[in-house]
């Protein structure tokens, strides 16, 4: 079994430059993931110049972990967001799904991408009223959905391989303009209506865009206070035929399936267990909840920025300052719509989707009643660990101990011992051991560190790696 995604597999590992000098900008994306590269994408035939930095490879966060659902059928989403927002604010959202898909469809034909994409059938599962909302809220918008007593279907959704599709769109975008990997940025300041990007080198940019999946800049939009992070855990197996199909249930626990076709193997993928990542922080337990019985192949772990609204944030945070994050599982299609709409707002042209999602959009009661859990969940993560660091759940080769006044960890694999700081450098919340991906996670705010301490994904600026000098 591989404790990786399965979509690792079929691809090989992208080999951009590292960038070695400071340069000046028109335009600077932070993040190598599907929403940085398809922006890059959409900026490719623009005059002005536009640079691409990942802190890491592209496409090898949470890209990579996606169960790669090209879909409009999201659960209960719609009725959900009518009612915590309002109709209009549903009716975009929808549109925007719509919006998305059709643009992933003319891409990968205009550009003759091979990323095994394939037309499927969707089903929602659910014998519950709930269903009936979000029914008829679809066939007001004309959608091509059926309903019988399990649920809704669909039949003009999609899947497709995310990493074949994200690397085929870089060596397109980057014939105009510049991508760089293991670059990277953890500082942003403002001088003279310029930022200053710092890290490794300093990026002059008239304009800046986030497209890290959780961004590193607390302020000025401070998101640990606006959003909660869930955790899912992915499997997958070898089976006889493709069914051409996905669905996922509006039940607790959320199941969701779908299947890969590489035309040599065909894999069913299967996603449940999700919680927010606060609790439930014995991800040992949580896969093997998963697994059941059987013996995956592959076996690994998601983590989604879910917002009380369930709208995506997408839009200016400060002058001439972008973002795009918090997805609520829905990454694919989303992170192609935030696209689109950034790509406009670069521009000063106007986008009827702006308001809806834009990151300061105004709350309502029903909204802001959510805020303090959102609150609560990073608090009550940072203090239960912060007292409880030795879980009861913890294998016997992990030895924590403090050492020039800091809390460490030494994990022992195959007669290698790894120490790590167990503070995340991001706000100070003790990291979680994940004995199954031999990962340290953090249970506030998402960042990953590999059992050596080299970051992996996440807020963080640092990695966790300890010697005694």
């Amino acid at each position: 079994m591989e404790t990786n995604s399965i979509w690792l597999k079929d691809v090989k590992e992208t080999n951009y430059k590292t960038l070695k000098e400071n340069i000046d900008t028109d335009i600077l994306i932070i993040g190598g993931g599907m929403t940085g590269i398809s922006l890059l994408y959409e900026l490719k035939d623009t005059k002005k110049k536009v640079v691409l930095v990942e802190r890491n490879r592209i496409g090898r966060g949470v890209t990579s972990r996606s169960t790669a659902k090209i879909n409009y059928l999201q659960g209960i989403m719609y009725s959900k967001i009518k009612k915590l927002v309002g109709e209009k604010e549903a009716i975009d959202y929808y549109h925007s799904q719509k919006l998305a898909i059709k643009r992933i469809e003319n891409i990968i034909h205009k550009e003759n991408i091979d990323c095994d994409f394939e037309r499927v059938t969707s089903k929602i599962y659910s014998n519950k009223k709930e269903i009936e909302e979000e029914y008829e809220f679809l066939k007001e918008q004309n959608a091509p959905v059926t309903k019988d007593k399990n649920g809704i279907q669909a039949n003009d959704t999609y899947v497709f391989h995310p990493l074949k599709y994200l690397q085929s769109l870089a060596s397109i975008a980057c014939k105009t303009k510049e991508i760089y990997e293991n670059t990277k940025i953890t500082e942003i300041e403002v001088k003279d209506g310029i930022y200053l990007c710092k890290g490794d080198v300093t990026i002059k940019a008239k304009q800046v865009v986030l497209a890290c999946h959780y961004p590193f800049e607390l302020f000025p939009f401070f998101l640990p206070v606006r959003t909660y992070i869930e955790k899912s855990y992915i499997m997958s197996n070898l089976i006889a035929m493709n069914k051409k199909e996905t669905f996922i249930t509006t039940g607790n626990p959320v199941v969701s399936k779908r299947y890969y076709d590489n035309q040599k193997e065909v894999y069913e993928l299967i996603l449940s267990e999700s919680h927010n990542i606060c609790v439930k922080l014995n991800d040992k337990k949580n896969f093997e909840n998963v697994v059941g019985d059987s013996k995956p192949k592959y076996l690994w772990s998601n983590e989604d920025i879910m917002t009380a609204d369930s709208l995506p944030f997408i839009g200016k945070i400060k002058d001439q300052l972008y973002l795009a994050t918090g997805y609520n599982t829905w990454g694919m299609t989303n992170s192609v719509f935030a696209s689109i709409l950034l790509k406009d707002l670069l521009n000063d042209k106007e986008n009827a989707y702006a308001s809806t999602f834009d990151p300061y959009r105004k709350m309502n009661l029903a909204k802001l009643g959510q805020y303090p859990v959102n609150i609560l969940s990073n608090t009550l993560g940072m203090v239960q660990n912060k007292i409880f660091k030795r879980k009861r759940w913890y294998p016997k080769n992990i030895k924590f101990f403090h050492e020039n006044g800091k809390s460490l960890a030494t994990v022992t694999e195959d007669g290698v011992d790894y120490t790590v700081t167990t503070t995340c450098p991001h706000m100070g919340c003790t990291l979680i051991y994940n004995e199954i991906e031999k990962t340290w996670d953090c249970p506030c705010h998402a960042s990953r560190f590999s059992i050596d301490g080299t970051w992996l994904e996440g807020p963080s600026k640092k990695d966790i790696t300890y010697t005694e000098d």
